[in-house]
């Protein structure tokens, strides 16, 4: 008879303590990033070449001067300075980035080559 007192007084603990953590979980913010959550990210990610500032806190896009806030700066700390090319998923408002791969630019000059197979005919 004990047992069985003693079995039903944890499980109504262990019932009483889950519904605590459930209603704890819930009152709680979900975790975000900075300032821009997960859902506020474009689903689609797009590619911008640009010049990375000397911080690496933000990217000039090339095509509009646009300037773009960067969410997870470790991804452009490296390039700081130099222009690059970017895969990322912007924010709905167009002003915030979440980059997901970096590709250096190189400034080199392209030069016809009249021996090219492009050129024969």
């Amino acid at each position: 008879m004990k047992k069985r007192m003693l079995f039903a007084a944890a499980a109504v603990l262990l019932v009483c303590g889950a519904a605590a953590a459930q209603d704890a979980k819930k009152a709680g913010d979900q975790p975000r990033s900075e300032t821009t959550g997960a859902k506020e990210m474009s689903k689609k990610a797009i590619t911008i070449t640009g010049m990375v500032s000397t911080d690496g806190l933000t990217l000039v896009g090339d095509k509009d001067n646009k300037t773009y806030r960067v969410i997870n700066p470790d991804f452009l700390k490296e390039n700081a300075g130099q222009r690059v090319r970017v895969n990322a998923r912007v924010s709905k408002d167009n002003t915030e980035i979440q980059v997901s791969s970096v590709m250096v630019q190189t400034d080199e000059l392209m030069v016809a080559n009249k021996g090219d197979a492009a050129f024969r005919r």
